[in-house]
């Protein structure tokens, strides 16, 4: 009769088999377990959503978003269309930024950032505006605001609720960034940007100054104003018109 031994090499084959035997149990115990609770996770009471905040807000009210997002309650917080109503928050003009998060296990945050109004646009009344050329409309705030306004518009090229691609207002909206950049003191204390036939005029109380820019180039036709506006200041004429859309000058008259 043969006698066998079992040499190392066969007991580390037996060993093997065993841990890939117990990995296989656990894979299948952890694919149950997961199964149940995915059931209870998406079924239990406890995760149907009850709060729904909205932060972030200053002008907006909340009361007017409500109905945008109450469908949530009661839906499960795993399973709820959360990205449909972010994207419908996200489509109302005073919003320009929406980021969702689950609090579990039955709590929704909607961070909101509103968008921030640069200027006025005025035509037969007043819009807001923001630097991307999102147009939102008047409310009790807007006569408060101290912005400078846009006008020479035509009422149809601005609507309430829709990015304005008037070339004229995307003009002064860059000319005003411009403005910002180079010299922000002096941006705000702009009280107008006109647009004309001949392009947009920026009028500005402190300085007692228009200063006629054309279309386009602005960054550069405003170089050279802010280059000299030391040595402007300190010309007594009132009510300056400086022109600005010579190629190698800059123009000065008296009065406007």
């Amino acid at each position: 009769m043969a006698i066998v031994s079992s040499g190392p090499e066969q007991k580390y084959a037996i060993r093997a088999r065993a841990r890939r035997v117990i990995g296989v149990f656990i894979v299948g115990v952890l694919i149950v377990a997961s199964m149940y609770l995915y059931n209870y996770v998406t079924t239990a009471n406890r995760f149907a959503i009850e709060k729904i905040e909205l932060s972030g807000l200053s002008r907006i009210d909340p009361n007017s978003l409500q109905p945008l997002v109450t469908d949530l309650k009661g839906q499960n917080i795993l399973l709820a269309p959360l990205d449909e109503v972010e994207a419908r928050l996200q489509a109302q003009p005073r919003i320009a930024r929406v980021e969702c998060r689950r609090v579990l296990p039955n709590r929704v945050v909607y961070s909101i950032t509103e968008r921030e109004p640069v200027a006025l646009v005025y035509t037969d009344r007043f819009f807001e505006i923001d630097a991307a050329g999102m147009v939102m409309p008047e409310d009790s705030y807007t006569g408060l605001l101290d912005l400078p306004t846009i006008t020479g518009i035509a009422r149809e090229d601005v609507r309430a609720g829709r990015m304005c691609e008037d070339p004229m207002v995307r003009g002064a909206l860059e000319a005003l960034r411009v403005c910002r950049d180079l010299g922000s003191e002096f941006a705000g204390n702009i009280s107008e940007l006109r647009a004309t036939d001949t392009g947009i005029a920026i009028r500005s109380l402190r300085d007692d100054c228009v200063l006629l820019l054309g279309n386009g180039d602005y960054e550069r036709r405003l170089r050279k104003f802010f280059l000299l506006r030391s040595e402007l200041a300190r010309r007594d004429e009132p009510g300056k018109l400086i022109d600005l859309r010579f190629e190698n000058q800059v123009v000065l008259r008296s009065g406007f």
